[in-house]
């Protein structure tokens, strides 16, 4: 799946089937970042579950954070009420 289709489900609750048939249940969202050679910037993508996607809201604490491929997500769906 590409940025463009997943920036639709951004930082909402939402099961995700990952390509080798695992599910996975949380938050996933789209970070850009400067790269130093050039200036150009490149886009990452993060997941963690809704309890610490909200915890990194409310406190900006650290929190169990996973970067992720957007090849890896194979099916999106919103959980969100």
């Amino acid at each position: 799946m590409d940025f463009a289709r997943i920036r639709q489900y951004a930082h909402q609750h939402c099961r995700f089937k990952l390509r080798g048939g695992k599910e996975i249940f949380g938050v996933v969202w789209e970070v850009e970042t400067s790269e130093s050679v050039g200036g150009a910037g490149s886009k990452r993508l993060f997941f963690a579950s809704v309890r610490d996607y909200e915890q990194l809201q409310r406190s900006g604490t650290p929190v169990h954070v996973i970067p992720m491929q957007p090849e890896e997500i194979v099916a999106v769906e919103s959980l969100a009420s």
